[in-house]
């Protein structure tokens, strides 16, 4: 029987966190490794979605929109760039830790430096017009040229590394594939947000390292640090403390 939308969501729900398609630079499961019922371990070390594109990948590019859209999981590039999906449970985890509190404005990370220019325009358009698809957002900032279209992607993966915005269902602007609707994720999840806030970082550390462990019994800090970015001193804190824990 085929899987669908919600046995995926409760696979992310069961381990956490994972990526879209598998990585082997950042050793997390992936949600096209459980549809197609293959660990990590048994795909080549560079994974090409173009020589593996079929059904399941078609499905894949769906509900990667689609959880968001129902509330069911985050998804956005906030691992190390790479398509990423994140349960509810551990999301106010992941947006403490990148200091989204909600009394803090977009405007408010931009003056101090946490957001570029860039970053901080489509944020601006998204809180002022609410969720807009790809091509939309793009031409209301005025990135039209190919070298601005370039700013406007790197900006798009800056906002969702910080967990600022989300995928938020997908539109029909042209005749080739949809494009992806983008929302902020303070708006999209606002319990998660104010779930955050009563977080400390240690406490948000704590919970994503033994998450981790459990996935992975042989993780080191080094494995931390490459995973989510954390400084080596905290990740080296929140595995001992998962260590002894256990």
């Amino acid at each position: 029987m085929a899987k669908n939308i919600q046995q995926a969501a409760r696979y992310i729900a069961r381990v956490g966190f994972c990526l879209l398609f598998p990585c082997k630079r950042l050793p997390l499961p992936s949600l096209w490794g459980w549809l197609k019922g293959r660990p990590e371990s048994c795909w080549p070390r560079e994974f090409s979605l173009t020589g593996t594109w079929d059904a399941d990948s078609e499905r894949l590019w769906y509900w990667k929109d689609e959880l968001p859209h129902r509330r069911l999981a985050y998804y956005g590039k906030c691992f190390r760039g790479r398509g990423s999906l994140i349960a509810p449970a551990f999301l106010p985890c992941f947006y403490r830790l990148a200091e989204n509190y909600p009394e803090i404005s977009g405007e408010r990370l931009y003056r101090v430096g946490k957001i570029s220019a860039d970053a901080y325009l489509i944020y601006k358009q998204l809180y002022t017009d609410g969720p807009l698809p790809v091509l939309e957002l793009r031409h209301a900032g005025g990135f039209v040229t190919r070298r601005r279209n370039l700013r406007f992607k790197r900006a798009l993966e800056e906002l969702q590394r910080r967990l600022l915005i989300v995928h938020w269902g997908t539109a029909q602007e042209t005749h080739g594939w949809e494009s992806s609707i983008y929302e902020l994720v303070s708006r999209a999840f606002p319990r998660v947000v104010h779930a955050a806030a009563k977080l400390s970082a240690e406490q948000a550390r704590r919970r994503i390292a033994y998450q981790y462990w459990e996935l992975h019994p042989q993780a080191t800090s080094a494995d931390l640090v490459r995973v989510f970015g954390w400084p080596r001193a905290a990740a080296a804190q929140a595995l001992n403390a998962t260590l002894e824990a256990c």
